[in-house]
């Protein structure tokens, strides 16, 4: 039985939908607003990293000695650097606070 997550291009939240049948595969409507413009994710599970792998991205003190901590500029072009360190694999929050860092 395939388990999806889909993000919800509405209100941002993650919708989890579980098919009894691969037949029976449709993207579903969000559960939190009803919106019907749902992408599928990568589920987290899916990924089969070592404990030591997953911390190969977290930034050290040496590369956050470039980021000025009083430019919105500056923090976003680290949080983008955080974000290619991950894979591209973010949660909605992340992208939020990035958008928000962009607007302020």
């Amino acid at each position: 039985m395939p388990l999806y997550e889909y993000l919800c291009d509405d209100c941002e939240k993650v919708t989890s939908a579980l098919f009894r049948t691969w037949s029976d595969e449709k993207t579903p409507d969000c559960e939190h607003c009803g919106g019907s413009g749902l992408q599928r994710l990568v589920s987290k599970f899916s990924f089969r990293a070592s404990w030591g792998d997953s911390l190969n991205w977290a930034p050290s003190g040496e590369t956050l000695r470039d980021v000025d901590e009083s430019s919105p500029a500056g923090i976003d072009s680290h949080m983008g650097r955080i974000k290619k360190e991950m894979g591209g694999q973010v949660t909605p929050e992340f992208n939020r606070e990035r958008r928000e860092m962009k607007d302020s």
